[in-house]
């Protein structure tokens, strides 16, 4: 082929036809222009199917991490509640509205003291955010609210700030609390102050007498208002967790 458009070359310059090898050679650069954008075009078509693939790839893992999340979230809201309630109680039977064994209040009150972490699963949005992928998705909402999920924090500052205000209360200054009530710590089980619940014996503080203490009440009331808080956090959590899900496979099924 090439050989033939070289003699025909040859030949219109051969004959002194000027102007037709004029036509012929920009005719010529079209053709090679021509080639060369399908070209482009084929090689910008191939990169936005890798590109495409790679996104859903992505969005399908973060699925998965938002999968995670909410079975760490559906258990820290179980967990939390308990907790909630069991200050609850401590506070009714202060009150005189509720009559609990020692052994349940014990156990109400050294709840108190847990305490669990939570943090997103967002290797796959790290990905995604770091290659630029993201800005490249065509339901432009998705990536707003990926960025917006993803840079949320109030639920795990509520749990932090929960967590110190668990740890700040001091014993050396409750004279009722029994010391052989201060259990250590088992080897799979972690707590704050380094407290484990006595499951099979009887406490040896009298928690009627310890809760009458105005310092112990007012650290089980601020500690109530942070595990409500905590609570709260964690119901919108889960709400947009689902949310956000659902969004994702919406695009996915597009």
């Amino acid at each position: 082929m090439l050989r033939f458009f070289r003699s025909l070359r040859q030949k219109l310059l051969a004959e002194n036809r000027i102007a037709r090898y004029l036509a012929y050679a920009l005719g010529e650069i079209f053709l090679v222009v021509i080639g060369i954008l399908i070209a482009l075009q084929v090689n910008i078509r191939k990169e936005e199917a890798t590109e495409k693939t790679a996104t859903e790839q992505l969005l399908t893992g973060i699925q998965a991490d938002l999968k995670l999340e909410k079975d760490r979230l559906d258990f820290l809201v179980e967990y939390y509640s308990t907790i909630t309630d069991g200050i609850q109680q401590i506070l009714l039977n202060h009150q005189g509205k509720e009559n609990n064994t020692n052994q349940e209040l014990g156990h109400y009150f050294l709840s108190t003291f847990e305490f669990r972490k939570f943090s997103k699963f967002s290797t796959n949005y790290q990905t995604l955010y770091g290659s630029g992928l993201l800005q490249e998705i065509e339901d432009k909402k998705l990536p707003e609210e990926l960025i917006t999920y993803y840079s949320k924090q109030f639920l795990e500052w509520s749990l932090e700030i929960y967590q110190q205000k668990a740890g700040a209360f001091n014993f050396n200054n409750a004279p009722e609390f029994h010391p052989l009530d201060k259990l250590q710590t088992g080897a799979a089980y972690t707590s704050i102050p380094n407290f484990r619940l006595a499951v099979s014996e009887e406490y040896k503080t009298d928690f009627k007498e310890f809760i009458k203490d105005p310092a112990v009440v007012n650290f089980l009331v601020d500690l109530l208002h942070q595990s409500e808080l905590v609570f709260a956090n964690l119901k919108a959590y889960q709400e947009s967790n689902l949310a956000l899900s659902n969004q994702i496979q919406q695009y996915l099924d597009e």
